[in-house]
């Protein structure tokens, strides 16, 4: 189990140490919230320190992490997600939360002896096509999104599990 001192110095290593300051320590149930000044562009307005594992989340500003740390807890604790889909309550408005993700599907194709991957949004048709079995998946970075999904559950639209996302497409 980590406990703060080492939380502190796990969460200084994920910064450049010379570019971050490191307010006080705010403890959540899977992790220690750490806000944080950092010298030059502002992208990150802390860090979440596992507190089994030790790993690092830079938390961005401007996502729901930055608003409420608590989605840590909730499994948010990651920069891309496997999205499983396990129930709908209400498809339509499943189908606009999906959407909401902007999910890329990869086309593969071949053309002047060459394979071509090209990342596209997956249509209202396909998610909808996807949604039809279940369990369904969708992977992509979702962070600013994670409220969303939040609000979904708690509305009773779908139910779902988060998974890190590990792999490309």
């Amino acid at each position: 189990m980590v406990d703060e001192a080492r939380a502190r110095e796990l969460a200084i290593a994920a910064f450049d140490a010379q570019q971050v300051v490191l307010g006080g320590a705010r403890e959540l149930n899977d992790g220690w919230f750490f806000p944080s000044v950092t010298k030059g562009p502002d992208l990150f307005t802390g860090v979440i320190v596992n507190k089994r594992t030790g790993r690092c989340l830079r938390v961005r500003a401007h996502t729901p992490l930055d608003k409420d740390p608590t989605l840590y807890d909730r499994g948010y604790q990651y920069d891309g997600y496997d999205l499983v889909v396990l129930g709908i309550g209400d498809l339509d408005q499943t189908v606009r939360i999906v959407m909401a993700l902007h999910v890329v599907t990869v086309d593969t194709y071949y053309k002047n002896d060459r394979v071509y991957r090209v990342g596209r949004p997956l249509t209202e048709a396909e998610v909808r096509e996807r949604l039809s079995k279940l369990p369904c998946i969708f992977s992509g970075g979702f962070i600013f999104h994670i409220d969303e999904l939040e609000h979904a559950r708690e509305a009773g639209w779908m139910s779902f599990k988060v998974f890190e996302y590990r792999g490309k497409d």
